[in-house]
């Protein structure tokens, strides 16, 4: 049993917003001991430099069974209900490393490049639809479908069944908020079902596309089970889009409110690989790291953390500290010393679809300020609703209204 004192109570709304959870937890301390909006007991690491050295310490691990028992009935992914956690995001040394091997060579900068033109077609497609209307969500018209028919077509998802998976990953990624726990088994034993029927077709038919590759390799000799295959899958779906809607919906909304930015980034595009990183950073798409729990006893920046602690990152508080970052509240879209950025985690769970996400990115914000201009909210920004979560900072609709260039 842990014994824990001090507990700071947090509600869902801080997490994506910086100075509001350092108002909630009284100081900018870098590391507090909290209690999570779903009443989970955790240590939260707000500090830059002390999440760098959280997420490079081999003794912070991912595997639940690290976890003090008490908390474990917060963990529905890793019930023996829920079918599909044999993924590469939940793994120690030495899996992380056999599993992180065999989808590395999809997602590296060379094959990005390679994929921009399909990227760049499907943007265009997209602001075809909406370009003559004058107004649109742009999450329900681009941050969500771009991202989608990406990861789809690079693991080989037929197009017609996007909208079913779309539907029960949304669940998944309500994990500990909008989504119960009887909600994330029933949407996990989908995915089990349909991602069996999908390899089942691949082997009989492998295409140029993920999953033939992971099965190619898996009949090759890696050491790759038929539950592994799937949970990974599952993993690159649902990564796959989830955090780059955010990346996409977050950041057009930072340039709705900063029209002078907006602007000066529309006059020189150039300017788009930096800005992509810094719009990530002012408005985190992951509001939180989760699941990391203590081997053993240890220290992060000199505070002490019990064996079977559960220790989360909160990355955008990480992106927001003003040891790192000068002035972190200002958008500065030539901001400087983003190699610090926490968008895409750090240490050898650092993501592996972050040269896609960055690419999606550069040509969606490239492309809409290139073809729509006069680009403003169609509702009062006090209108704007967010996804009920702690993890994700996520957008619920993003109307604008504008004119085709």
């Amino acid at each position: 049993m842990l014994q824990r004192t001090g507990e700071i109570p947090l509600t869902t709304h801080v997490f994506g917003d910086p100075e509001a959870l350092f108002t909630a937890l009284g100081d900018r301390s870098p590391v507090h001991r909290v209690a999570l909006p779903d009443g989970m007991p955790a240590v939260l690491i707000t500090g830059n430099g002390a999440a760098r050295e959280a997420l490079s310490d081999p003794r912070l691990v991912r595997s639940v069974s690290a976890a003090a028992p008490e908390l474990h009935r917060f963990h529905p992914l890793a019930s023996d209900d829920y079918p599909l956690s044999r993924h590469m995001l939940f793994a120690d040394p030495p899996d992380h490393a056999r599993l992180r091997k065999l989808v590395s060579k999809a997602f590296t900068r060379r094959r990005v490049e390679q994929m921009r033109p399909r990227i760049q077609e499907i943007t265009d497609e997209l602001i075809d639809v909406i370009a003559p209307k004058g107004r649109a969500d742009l999450v329900e018209t681009l941050a969500l479908p771009l991202p989608i028919a990406v990861i789809s077509e690079m693991l080989g998802v037929p197009f017609a069944d996007r909208a079913e998976f779309e539907r029960h990953a949304e669940v998944l990624t309500g994990i500990n908020a909008s989504s119960g726990f009887d909600d994330i088994i029933a949407a996990g034993r989908w995915f089990d079902t349909y991602l069996a029927e999908l390899v089942t077709r691949r082997r009989a038919e492998p295409g140029d596309d993920l999953i033939s590759g992971m099965i190619a390799a898996q009949e090759a000799g890696d050491r790759l089970t038929d539950l592994e295959l799937r949970s990974n899958a599952l993993l690159l779906l649902t990564a796959g889009f989830e955090t780059t809607v955010n990346l996409l919906a977050n950041g057009i909304l930072a340039l709705l409110r900063h029209p002078r930015q907006q602007a000066e980034l529309r006059a020189d595009p150039s300017r788009l690989p930096n800005a992509v990183d810094e719009l990530m950073r002012f408005d985190s798409p992951v509001s939180c790291i989760t699941y990391h729990f203590a081997a053993e006893p240890l220290e992060v920046a000199g505070f002490a953390i019990e064996q079977g602690e559960h220790v989360v990152i909160a990355a955008a508080a990480a992106n927001h500290d003003p040891a790192v970052f000068d002035d972190p509240a200002r958008l500065d879209l030539g901001r400087e010393n983003l190699g610090y950025l926490l968008g895409f985690s750090h240490g050898i769970h650092y993501c592996l679809g972050a040269p896609l996400a960055r690419a999606e990115g550069e040509i969606a914000f490239g492309t809409l300020l290139r073809r729509l201009s006069q680009l403003k909210l169609d509702v009062p920004e006090s209108a704007l609703e967010w996804k009920q979560s702690f993890v994700l900072h996520r957008l619920r609709a993003l109307p604008v209204r504008f004119t085709a260039a």
